[in-house]
């Protein structure tokens, strides 16, 4: 075989890429959610993540590595977002349902809250343990572009968004599901 037939063009390679990185996250999630969710298995995830994420903010800064990731994990979050729907029966698709939803996930990645307010419109919890709490900004930004994703597969009428983040110096994280005007 010759070099000109594997040669790929930069934009091929970075296609593939995306999808390679969509695949494992939505692989991550499901894995780490469904599993038994050993202690060791979590401490390893959360070691490869923010190290993953550090050193790609390390490499290209703050904002291409949002401007790369983000696309990816919102597509990722959209994937289990599909895959949710085809595994739980979700009658109602309102706040309540999406932030058990997310609240699921969360809790099998190790971050420890609780729901402070709960309507069918709007969803707010607040959690004081996260195991990802010493890591980059950029990290909680690309789970939340996950999550976007992950709601505008469930119900597009509704938004997530962080409004405190433990790794911006925040005491705690605290994130609202709600119904856009």
């Amino acid at each position: 075989m010759t070099n000109k037939d594997v040669m790929l063009t930069s934009e091929e390679m970075e296609n593939m890429a995306k999808e390679a990185i969509t695949i494992w996250w939505c692989t991550v999630i499901k894995a780490v959610v469904l599993s038994n969710n050993s202690e060791p298995m979590k401490k390893i995830l959360h070691q490869f993540l923010g190290s993953a994420v550090r050193e790609m903010v390390t490499t290209y800064g703050s904002k291409k590595t949002l401007e790369l990731m983000g696309p990816l994990m919102r597509q990722g979050g959209k994937k289990a977002g599909v895959s949710a729907l085809g595994e739980h029966e979700i009658v109602e698709r309102d706040g309540i349902a999406i932030s058990s939803l997310i609240d699921l996930w969360e809790g099998a990645l190790g971050v420890r809250g609780e729901i402070v307010e709960k309507t069918p419109s709007s969803v707010i919890k607040v959690a004081k343990e996260c195991p990802f709490s010493d890591q980059s900004p950029e990290l909680c930004t690309i789970f939340g572009q996950f999550v976007d994703g992950f709601c505008e597969v469930i119900n597009p009428e509704f938004e997530w968004c962080q409004t405190h983040k433990m790794t911006s110096g925040d005491q705690e994280c605290r994130w609202v599901c709600r119904k856009e005007d």
